[in-house]
């Protein structure tokens, strides 16, 4: 595969883009005035430093947070605490004053600050939408009071007087105090920009369109949710740390909720996931108010106007609107793929049968208070085979599919895998396993292209560490070119890929089908269930999918087959095994099956089962 090449014009705005990076650095040293450097712009890229850590949760996660604000005063003040003097603070009730250097300071600030990342990580595994919201209030509103209240160690409502910033006998409170913010700036979102385009970035917005199938692409919505409000508070923490420094001072009215909401509103007036979006939209939360004064009255009366205008008419915000108007600037370079990166016919071979069983179920039950959608089921899939599980619309077919992929526990019974019991796994500990399934509803990364969807299939195969993948080191790239090899080569395999850098919401119903299928192989399973892939199909689709699905058996994977369609199952399956009312009415080769009376009953009732 070869890299994207730069053409000349995108040359001339990246070198555009390089000059506009440096022009900050430059500014101490031609412009005096303070209050437009040192306060104005000092303090844009601070909050935009929040707004950053913000767009983790809001942008990437989907969590609505309200409690930022809390975040971003615990790193100031751990900063005040630990780098604050007592000949500041004459006269102060506070009985702590450490004295530290700046730079540890910071960095203790940052690592407590994500300490409480981690606990408001929590409620979010539980709670989404306006209950995670108000969660997340109630969390902003409990350390405004701390702040507010332990004057011992916050001094209350007097606050924390800094003293002054000097290094090397060098004083930074004046606009020089932007060469130590501005760099801070350029860090986070060098990392961001790098975790965005990277599997971690991928995850993130899987979880976001779809935990269920995020997580049956191995995906541990725990551990990236909590990552994601961990690295969220760090840096929110190093946006307060750098704050007690702009003014020298910090006092609690600055962290109020207010404060929250108006960190949330700079996001969505600039549009979430867009390292443009989050400058311009803290740059118009912080200047507008200073270009009219009337404006300080009624600030969050105007703000939330403007707010609602927003999302009426700009719902993407002010990034989504220069993209459309100029999408050369923002243009993404797709990756281009030559002949050679094309799979050649036994590519998929890698997964050879076992004689394992690839699954076994055993006097399986799955209860719903007193409705019994699975009644003990045995069902035992061969190596190597084409499966076929049939029933009437409310048979158990899906339940049973949920049971087995861990979105439900067995209410009775065991279920194994490769002869490892797998009833207590979780649903990505599976998937690991070597368990893909697709969806009766389709559940797609809509966002995201073609390509990238079926590179979270790959998730579990990537071996870059966190740190390798924030650094951007050349290693991660390397492996992030072979993955995209790979996913076109699904792709390949189910004749999409000629719509490789396209949005999956973009897709036709069947070709959403068949990339369901790309990212379901994409994990390298021995076991693929199919959840009905030939719902709502033509017939010419439905035996194209026979063909895919034939070849998925021929790499030596044992499928799944979920389907109302007679013919289908008939014609590709192995063995057939059919429910109704949650129970297996009966079980064999397709012939003997079609003939079987409880079959037949169970599809034309007794009267037309008569009649037949």
């Amino acid at each position: 595969m070869e890299n994207s090449q730069l053409t000349g014009t995108q040359r001339t705005l990246k070198l555009l883009q390089l000059l506009l990076i440096l022009v900050p650095f430059t500014l101490p040293l031609w412009v005096q005035n303070e209050y437009y450097v040192h306060s104005i712009l000092g303090r844009i890229f601070i909050y935009t430093i929040l707004v950053v850590s913000l767009d983790l949760v809001v942008g990437y996660i989907g969590d609505i947070s309200i409690g930022h604000a809390g975040l971003f005063a615990v790193g100031a003040y751990t900063m005040g605490i630990l780098n604050s003097t007592a000949a500041a603070n004459a006269g102060s009730t506070m009985h702590l004053f450490l004295e530290w250097p700046f730079l540890p300071s910071l960095i203790v600030a940052v690592i407590v600050t994500g300490f409480f990342g981690f606990l408001l990580g929590f409620p979010s595994l539980r709670t989404s939408g306006p209950y995670l919201a108000v969660t997340t209030i109630a969390y902003g509103l409990i350390i405004y009071t701390f702040i507010n209240e332990q004057e011992g160690l916050t001094n209350g409502t007097k606050g924390i007087q800094m003293a002054r910033l000097n290094f090397f006998g060098v004083n930074f409170n004046d606009n020089k105090f932007i060469w130590i913010v501005y760099p801070f700036l350029l860090l986070v979102m060098y990392l961001k920009s790098n975790l965005s385009k990277s599997f971690w970035g991928r995850a993130f917005e899987a979880i976001k369109f779809s935990n269920i199938a995020a997580e049956s692409s191995g995906i541990s919505k725990v551990r990236f949710k909590l990552t994601a409000f961990i690295m969220s508070a760090c840096i929110a923490g190093l946006a307060g740390a750098l704050f007690c420094h702009l003014d020298s001072y910090i006092a609690p009215n600055t962290f109020s909720m207010d404060f929250s909401v108006l960190a949330l509103m700079a996001l969505i007036f600039g549009g979430v996931r867009s390292t443009f979006g989050n400058i311009i939209g803290m740059a118009l939360v912080v200047i507008l108010p200073d270009l009219f004064t009337w404006f300080k009255d009624f600030r969050l009366m105007v703000f939330g106007i403007l707010l609602l205008l927003c999302l009426f008419f700009l719902p993407n915000g002010l990034a989504g609107l220069l993209k459309k108007y100029f999408p050369k600037l923002f243009e993404k370079q797709h990756p281009i793929f030559t002949k050679e990166d094309k799979a050649p016919a036994e590519f998929m071979t890698d997964n050879k049968s076992t004689e394992l069983s690839p699954l076994s179920l055993s006097k399986v039950e799955m209860r719903f208070g007193g409705l019994v959608a699975v009644n003990k089921l045995d069902l035992n899939i061969k190596p190597g085979s084409i499966h076929g599980l049939m029933g009437p619309n409310g048979s158990g077919k899906s339940t049973t599919v949920n049971v087995i992929t861990g979105l439900y526990n067995q209410t009775a019974g065991d279920v194994s895998a490769f002869g490892k019991s797998i009833g207590k796994m979780k649903t990505f500990e599976r998937a690991q396993l070597g368990i893909a399934r697709t969806f009766q509803n389709l559940q797609l990364f809509a966002d995201l292209t073609v390509l990238e969807n079926v590179q979270v299939g790959l998730h579990k195969h990537y071996k870059s560490s966190f740190l390798a993948v924030l650094l951007g080191l050349p290693s991660v790239a390397k492996e992030e070119r072979q993955k995209q090899v790979e996913a076109y080569r699904l792709l390949e395999f189910v004749g999409l890929a000629h719509l490789a850098n396209e949005q999956a919401k973009n897709l036709a119903y069947g070709q959403s089908r068949r990339l369901e299928i790309a990212r379901a192989m994409a994990l390298k399973p021995k076991l693929i269930l199919l959840d009905e892939p030939a719902a709502g199909l033509t017939t010419l689709e439905i035996n194209e999918f026979n063909e895919i699905i034939l070849k998925i058996k021929h790499a030596g994977i044992a499928v799944l087959l979920i389907e109302h369609h007679m013919d289908m199952m008939m014609k590709i399956s192995d063995e057939i095994t059919v429910l109704d009312f949650g129970k297996k009415i009966a079980e064999g080769i397709p012939a003997d099956v079609q003939k079987n009376p409880e079959v037949v009953k169970a599809y034309l009732g007794s009267e037309g089962a008569t009649h037949a």
